[in-house]
């Protein structure tokens, strides 16, 4: 069996899965989010490492482990650790993905520099990557130029950091799919780029080696395994979740409501350019590249937490489908849900959170009802921007925990016009990486991987193009509303 590390946003997971795709064991554990400051995010990177070290244990008091062939790794992607090399400690606070503190930073770009790192990474200037943060902690940690000055400086996404520590400090490495979103990676010629590494002040010694997303890339310390294993394939939450539902299909896409909402293609050999858009690694393995188009919105998930520990307005996440089906519609109520500015398409940190068209009879299961509607419209952006791109998509496959609201499931399909598949299993992200690490290790081959992962509900579209146009327009009036509210 594969053991699977999926590294969230809020909770770590470790997953047991079986030869034939079953999981025979599994274990999870949240981790605290720290905001210092409005629109700041941070983890502690030793909690991390230790509530993963909890659930891998757990789960391996649970089985057998002559049984292991390997451990995989899935990750949230873009938040930056910084760490002593030397003693394995953090430097300070993880900057998590979710953070705008250097927002300001990445709008001081000139054009030809933002068309330069659009060109060489795909990606766009904006402070949801990693080189900002890298930079940041640089220039406002002591600790970490003290790092710098004596060669032991680390910094790296959480696949790395946990890496490390899996390895007792033999492994400092990641993997392109992790790799193409720093902002310091060019995807075309497949290594850091020097230019992109000036413009940041970024030194190459302070960053991870990178190998195939398929490589063998190191093996864990039996301190914590009981025996060597090799750890034998990363990806990014996003990549894995991709490879499991649509692997090389380029006829597909996928949206991951996690934290964040992720909507993916396959684009094989070929990077879209897309002003709005991110053009990504999806894997690199055997010497193959195959490319993927992203649009990556910032609150999905994390909206329905806002509604249960900001506002209080329900006290479990399961509660808000029944509270949104208790009303006929949202009394016209559009909640915007720019909490930490507006990812893609529109790509405005300034942006901020909204709730327009309350009246004396708004309650809170409209608002609750709004802010479930304001992930299929935010869905609905990106799928917009992407069908030029990959058209005849008549599909969307969902995975992550929202999928489990079948209000929204619905909703979903009548505002995009398409059939949404529901997984069997909505551990995808961490299916995708163990598919790739069972692949890699002959214990399964690719087809008899993707029969493990059938669909489990079909939700079929029941509006009529008119009433989403007027739904559609409303919403998009909206997010104007919300855009550009910090000066």
């Amino acid at each position: 069996m594969i053991l699977t590390l999926d590294l969230g946003t809020t909770s770590n997971r470790c997953l047991a899965i079986s030869s034939t795709g079953q999981c025979a064991a599994s274990a999870q554990q949240e981790f605290k989010q720290y905001f210092p400051n409005p629109a700041w995010v941070e983890h502690d990177p030793t909690e991390i490492w230790t509530s993963t070290l909890t659930v891998l244990k757990t789960v391996i008091d649970q089985i057998d482990i002559q049984n292991v062939s390997a451990i995989a790794i899935t990750n949230q992607r873009e938040t930056v650790v910084a760490w002593d090399k030397h003693t394995g400690k953090a430097l300070h606070n993880a900057i998590v993905w979710q953070c705008r503190r250097t927002a300001e930073r990445m709008q001081d770009f000139s054009k030809s520099d933002q068309t330069l790192i659009k060109n060489k990474t795909g990606l766009p200037t904006d402070a949801y990557f990693s080189a900002s943060k890298m930079e940041w902690l640089y220039n406002n940690v002591d600790a970490v130029k003290e790092a710098a000055l004596t060669h032991s400086l680390c910094f790296g996404t959480i696949d790395s950091w946990v890496l490390f520590q899996l390895t007792q400090k033999k492994c400092f490495t990641s993997d392109p799919s992790n790799a193409s979103r720093t902002l310091l990676y060019n995807i075309h010629s497949l290594d850091y780029d020097p230019d992109l590494l000036t413009l940041f002040n970024i030194q190459r010694e302070w960053l991870p080696s990178i190998k195939e997303s398929n490589a063998c890339f190191g093996y864990s310390d039996p301190s914590i395994t009981t025996k060597p294993i090799p750890i034998h394939a990363i990806l990014g939450d996003q990549q894995a979740s991709l490879f499991a539902q649509c692997g090389n299909d380029t006829h597909t896409i996928k949206n991951t409501y996690g934290t964040g909402l992720f909507i993916c293609a396959s684009t094989g050999k070929k990077v879209i350019d897309s002003p709005s858009l991110v053009s990504t690694i999806g894997w690199h393995i055997n010497n193959k590249t195959t490319y993927a188009v992203e649009g990556s919105i910032f609150v999905g998930g994390a909206a329905i937490q806002w509604l249960r520990d900001g506002l209080e307005l329900i006290t479990d996440a399961s509660e808000s489908n029944d509270l949104a089906q208790s009303v006929k519609d949202t009394h016209d109520v559009y909640v915007v849900p720019a909490l930490t500015g507006l990812g893609a398409p529109h790509w405005d940190s300034s942006a901020r959170g909204l709730i327009v068209g309350i009246t004396r009879g708004t309650t809170k299961a409209h608002i609750v009802r709004a802010t479930l509607e304001s992930l299929a419209y935010q869905t609905k952006d990106v799928i917009e921007t992407i069908t030029p791109f990959l058209p005849g998509i008549r599909c969307l496959k969902v995975d992550g925990g929202a999928t489990n609201n079948d209000f929204l499931m619905q909703f979903q399909a009548d505002i995009t016009g398409l059939t949404v598949n529901k997984a069997e299993t909505s551990e995808t992200t961490a299916y995708g990486v163990a598919g790739l690490a069972g692949i890699s290790c002959n214990i399964f081959t690719e087809k008899e991987f993707r029969h493990m992962l059938s669909t489990k509900t079909c939700y079929n579209p029941t509006f009529k193009k008119d009433k989403i146009d007027v739904l559609y327009t409303r919403w998009k009036k909206a997010v104007q509303k919300s855009s550009q509210w910090i000066s």
